[in-house]
């Protein structure tokens, strides 16, 4: 189905490509909340800011804007798991600290695990 595509329109990267993503870009708010119980702001999760991640791909829209199809890991209660987002291109830059990011899971075919 999407071996047809074309790369105007769609460019995908194997393996994926390591970025920064502004989170408060994609996901913005007003004012953070305060009346959160205890227990939520510890373990919930913590998604502001820049934070590391991995680009799967470049879309295009009909009217010519990209947005990036990304994973972000986040850590919460010692474990990771990994958020599926699409980005425009200014909430996205590349990185190249060198920082690891843990693997995704894989089920036995080699596809991400559904949760």
């Amino acid at each position: 189905m999407f071996d047809n595509r074309h790369r105007d329109v769609w460019r995908p990267y194997s393996p994926l490509i390591p970025i920064y993503v502004d989170i408060d870009i994609v996901l913005p708010t007003d004012s953070p909340r305060r009346d959160v119980s205890p227990r939520i702001a510890k373990y919930g999760l913590d998604l502001s800011g820049r934070m590391p991640a991995r680009q799967r791909a470049w879309h295009r829209l009909a009217d010519g804007r990209w947005i990036a199809s990304i994973e972000v890991p986040v850590e919460t209660g010692g474990q990771w798991i990994f958020l599926d987002f699409i980005a425009s291109s200014e909430a996205v830059a590349p990185r190249e600290d060198g920082e690891a990011l843990p693997d995704r899971p894989s089920n036995r075919w080699g596809q991400p695990k559904r949760f």
